[in-house]
């Protein structure tokens, strides 16, 4: 019986793991993190499950690109996409050109998750998207952007 149980858990895990990545593969933004995530020039960070709990976080990818004009218009056209999907926007434009921004965007399900993309293209000429899914809203968020560190 005992081992029925845990077979039947194996199986549950497996089918869920999926599931774990549906939520962002809506979204154009994902193809900088498959198509720049292991280039030079490039630095992508996934947090672990230990830290995403600590912030109660279920997601958390970034990646920076540098000296990439390329990613950097790519960055701006699929930000433009996926905005359509938030429903709260507060974006920097250069030049008709979008060049920070912070979307929350529209739950993809309804137990509490929230999504967030923060984009920035940095003067020296590299960008920054960062993707976050979880329980967090977005005053969470803010708080954990300007939080001060006190060593």
């Amino acid at each position: 019986m005992k081992q029925l149980f845990k077979r039947w858990n194996v199986i549950v895990v497996m089918l869920l793991i999926p599931l774990c990545g549906w939520a962002q593969k809506d979204l154009k933004i994902m193809a900088l993190f498959d198509e720049y995530g292991k280039k030079k020039g490039s630095t992508m960070v996934e947090l672990s499950k230990e830290m995403l709990e600590t912030y109660d976080m279920t997601l958390y990818k970034s990646i920076t690109i540098s000296e990439d004009e390329g990613a950097i218009q790519k960055a701006q056209k699929y930000i433009g996409e996926d905005k359509k999907k938030a429903k709260k926007i507060k974006e920097v434009v250069n030049k008709g050109l979008i060049v920070s921004g912070y979307y929350q965007l529209v739950a993809k399900t309804d137990k509490g998750m929230n999504r967030f993309i923060l984009f920035k293209v940095s003067r020296k000429g590299s960008v920054s998207v960062v993707y976050i899914e979880g329980k967090l809203d977005s005053e969470d968020l803010v708080t954990l952007l300007f939080m001060v560190k006190t060593e």
